[in-house]
């Protein structure tokens, strides 16, 4: 009762929504990064950019936990949610960090694929977590946990089958390691995003 008397803090939705928006700036950039193949230096400073902003905004977000005696769903919540997002780009910023130190030969046209499907579970989490805001339509939030989860099989299913293709036509075992480990990295970015969706689905389940 004494929480429902207390103005409601709309701060942590407009942080929520600046974080997945440098998240999907960021991997939008890592996939035109793919698709481009030039300039890589100049391509992963700029996504590494987007990450120490999106960082900042992370940080605002937990100093503002802090400081908050309600919050407007439980602190825990808050702070598990902003951690897995955080990890989001962490992750796809550590692949484009790779791809250009290790400067493939060319480009994996399943890496290409991979971040795309990357790019589609964060613009669902995105969606998803901007209804946070107002839980009046949780069977579209619990839709798209249901599909983030799908993309993440997805996600798995071409690193796994891309790395045995690699094993078995790679010629050069150090373009197999490189891409071994740019995959490893676009691939857990997408478990990141699967985290992310089931915390904000109990969430939904917890608030409704």
């Amino acid at each position: 009762m004494f929480k429902s008397l207390v103005p409601r803090d709309e701060v942590f939705f407009d942080l929520f929504n600046e974080i997945t928006a440098g998240i999907r700036e960021g991997v939008h950039a890592l996939v035109k990064m793919l698709e481009s193949h030039e300039n890589l230096g100049e391509q992963a400073q700029n996504i590494k950019t987007i990450e120490h902003h999106t960082d900042q905004i992370v940080h605002n977000l937990m100093a503002h936990l802090h400081r908050t005696f309600v919050t407007p769903i439980d602190r825990e919540d808050i702070h598990q949610l902003a951690g897995r997002l955080d990890d989001i780009l962490d992750m796809a910023e550590a692949a484009a960090s790779r791809f250009d130190l290790y400067c493939p030969d060319c480009v994996c046209n399943e890496a290409l694929d991979l971040a795309n499907v990357l790019l589609e579970s964060v613009n669902l989490v995105r969606e998803m977590v901007s209804m946070l805001r107002n839980l009046k339509t949780p069977a579209r939030i619990l839709e798209l946990t249901v599909e983030i989860n799908r993309l993440e099989d997805q996600a798995d299913y071409i690193r796994r089958s891309t790395v045995a293709r690699l094993f078995r036509e790679e010629k050069n075992p150090f373009e197999l390691v490189k891409w071994k480990d740019i995959l490893e990295y676009l691939e857990r970015a997408t478990d990141c995003c699967e985290d992310a969706a089931n915390i904000t689905e109990g969430i939904v389940l917890e608030n409704t």
